[in-house]
């Protein structure tokens, strides 16, 4: 398949939420979607926990979604160590009945099966449920985090998203695949796909969720979280990896050759 590519200042989500035609006007880049969506049909329940408020039908629906939640949370703040940060209040969690009702009530396309609107997530009932919690909190705390949206750490928030997605379908981070000739870290960091539908297939996805694990396993979960506190901090990529990876790597530079080599190493 073709894939196009688009600079990292012009995209209108940052979030992995796909963007039906009528929403691809130009608009200021932000991190997620400001849509609307219709809400469950009369009759739902609720449950609340410490991090997130979750809408199903039933009772036992509602809280088996919140226990799965609250799981992908600690996971997330245990590869990160931003055991510090606090949201703001609840994450609200909208799980539909079926891909069909989400389909209608979102007005996202046929092949999304999950997007964040604002500070919730809507999914709906089925076995891709709990990867797709996890991608999408995982957007949810970054932005949080930041503060502010920032399209330039784009690659690090979708790297970071499908590698907590990968642990939650319970599988390995995405490899890189032998043979398959890497983009070079500034093109990598500058460029996106042009259309969320590419995830599956795209080959930039699969490099950032393999460099950005390559970071926390390599470089420490310790140290991933001061990279991302010092870029909150607004301090330069270089000087953030510096900063939380003293003594490992000190520039982008030093870990795109580090992971070119562990790539290389793997393929043999």
């Amino acid at each position: 398949m073709k894939r196009a590519f688009l600079p990292a200042a012009t995209l209108l989500l940052a979030a992995c939420v796909p963007v039906p035609e009528y929403m691809q006007e130009p608009q200021s880049p932000t991190t997620l979607t400001t849509g609307v969506y219709r809400d469950l049909d009369p009759g739902y329940k609720d449950e609340s926990g410490l991090h997130f408020k979750v809408k199903a039908y039933g009772s036992d629906r509602a809280q088996k979604t919140l226990a799965l939640a609250e799981e992908n949370y600690q996971r997330i703040m245990n590869d990160s160590a931003l055991y510090s940060f606090q949201p703001r209040g609840l994450y609200e969690i909208v799980v539909y009945g079926s891909a069909d009702e989400f389909h209608k009530k979102t007005q996202f396309p046929e092949w999304a099966s999950g997007l964040a609107i604002g500070n919730s997530i809507c999914s709906y009932e089925g076995p891709h449920l709990g990867p797709t919690l996890a991608h999408e909190m995982t957007h949810l705390i970054f932005h949080e985090y930041m503060t502010a949206d920032r399209p330039e750490l784009r690659w690090i928030n979708e790297g970071f998203a499908m590698y907590e997605e990968s642990h939650a379908a319970g599988g390995s981070p995405f490899l890189w695949p032998p043979g398959q000739i890497p983009l070079p870290f500034d093109q990598m960091a500058a460029l996106v796909p042009a259309s969320e539908r590419e995830k599956a297939v795209s080959m930039w996805y699969r490099q950032v969720s393999d460099v950005v694990g390559f970071a926390i396993e390599r470089g420490g979960r310790i140290g991933f979280g001061q990279w991302l506190q010092a870029l909150r901090d607004r301090r330069s990529m270089d000087d953030a990896i510096r900063t939380g990876f003293p003594g490992v790597w000190g520039s982008l530079k030093d870990i795109e050759n580090a992971w070119l080599v562990k790539t290389s190493n793997a393929a043999r």
